[in-house]
């Protein structure tokens, strides 16, 4: 694999010298902008929903939407981060964003941090009046960030932050949410640095497989949680204290059986659960400061960057088959945790769709998946991948949910557990399908020399 890599390095290099001739991709001077706006929800959603774990006293820290805008000249992308739990509308936000900045929706790289600390729009009756805060903050945010565009230069570096943890702990006869310090778990950080020509940061695009999930369920203001953007929020501040004129945005990896090290509300799906109330924000800043300071070591250690850049942005889809339970959930069944049920029935369901989108910044490949993706499937991508420099992100737009490994099936993990996709399939779909779009870019190359 590592031969491949190198001979496709070459024909990359060979290829970004200028115009492309025949029907290559086309090469340009990258120019760069960043921007990030707020949007919170207003004070009349926080006590909309009669579930507790939905319900707010009020906003701790500001949840925000982060964009960087890339530009050669003949492409222009936008890449977004939201702090949410996931990308709300589907395909109709896509298109309307589109609409609002004038960006294709194919350039649209758009992701949720997964945020669990912010309210969920299908289950709040005021979701139409938040969905517009989130749309019209992700508009300004794109069209600001292409308003600052300037003369930049890219580059990429990986390293490792042992802030999270694989969470499917046996507990009673099940595996649950825990921590699992012997399963699986992804401790690469990998960061696109986007700089002046001088070499001060402008933006950077950073990534980890972590929950944000810090906070989740601790209640800590007048016995309920408060709205905060958790890890990748406190994260996403520390290195933009550090930088102070750059914009971090932070995005979510291969992250669906990962929960941080440590969390405020410890035990949660044990019959002891501990909650930290208040205190957990101390839990929250060491370990949002120890990931910040990994990613500001990555920026200061990029040594090659370019000037000269292709963009190549393509969306494509897998399907696989499907299942569903045989009998309806019962109501007063818990949906997770230690009394959750171990086994389900399942039977035929309709087939489910799989989003994908991939992102080429010459030999820097984004990854896109449309869903919570376990660990191992990211980490089988990135060895698989025709790029070194490879990142997968997770909760994409349209997203289906969770995608675990064919073991976790096995086990099974919670998330597997009345999962609607049937094993054996995902992983090695998307994985072909990334590879075969990687291989398609490559060919392109190929033809202009």
């Amino acid at each position: 694999m590592k031969s491949s890599k190198i001979v496709t390095l070459i024909i990359l290099l060979s290829a970004a010298v200028g115009l492309v001739k025949g029907q290559g991709i086309p090469s340009g001077a990258l120019k760069v902008g960043a921007a990030r706006e707020i949007m919170n929800p207003p004070a009349s959603i926080f006590t909309a929903s009669a579930d507790q774990f939905r319900r707010f006293s009020g906003i701790h820290d500001s949840l925000l939407v982060r964009s960087i805008v890339i530009d050669n000249g003949f492409k222009k992308v936008a890449l977004v981060s939201m702090d949410i739990s996931k990308v709300p509308g589907g395909a109709r936000f896509i298109q309307e964003v589109a609409a609002g900045t004038k960006i294709p929706q194919e350039d649209l790289f758009i992701a949720a941090t997964h945020d669990h600390n912010t309210i969920q729009l299908p289950a709040n009756d005021y979701a139409d009046e938040y969905y517009n805060i989130i749309k019209n903050s992700t508009i300004k945010s794109i069209n600001d960030a292409n308003a600052k565009l300037q003369p930049a230069k890219v580059g990429f570096a990986k390293g490792k932050a042992y802030v999270n943890t694989n969470r499917d702990e046996k507990i009673g006869e099940g595996y649950h949410m825990g921590y699992n310090p012997d399963g699986p778990s992804d401790k690469t950080v990998a960061v696109v640095s986007f700089t002046t020509l001088s070499g001060e940061p402008i933006a950077i695009y950073a990534n980890y497989a972590v929950h944000a999930v810090v906070m989740y369920r601790a209640t800590t203001k007048d016995g309920l949680p408060e709205i905060s953007a958790d890890l990748p929020g406190a994260t996403a501040k520390y290195v933009d204290r550090h930088f102070k004129n750059a914009v971090t945005v932070w995005t979510s990896g291969a992250a669906g059986d990962q929960n941080p090290m440590f969390m405020s509300t410890y035990n949660q799906d044990h019959p002891d659960t501990q909650d930290e109330g208040i205190g957990g924000y101390a839990i929250l800043d060491v370990q949002a400061r120890r990931l910040g300071e990994e990613i500001v070591r990555l920026v200061k250690s990029i040594k090659n960057t370019d000037q000269t850049v292709q963009i190549w942005s393509k969306k494509t889809s897998v399907t696989c088959e499907g299942q569903e339970r045989k009998y309806p959930r019962n109501p007063d069944e818990p949906r997770g945790g230690y009394l959750a049920p171990t086994k389900v029935e399942m039977v035929d369901g309709d087939p489910v769709t799989i989003p994908l989108h991939l992102l080429m910044i010459n030999d820097i490949a984004l990854a896109g998946v449309a869903a919570e993706v376990f660990t191992e499937i990211g980490v089988h991508l990135k060895e698989t991948s025709r790029f070194d420099r490879t990142m997968m992100v997770t909760v994409m737009a349209n997203a289906i949910g969770y995608i675990p490994t064919d073991a976790a099936y096995l086990m099974p993990s919670e998330k597997a557990l009345g999962n609607s996709l049937k094993p054996g399939c995902a992983e090695p779909a998307m994985i072909d399908a990334f590879v075969q779009l990687m291989d398609e870019y490559i060919a392109l190359n190929q033809k202009a020399n």
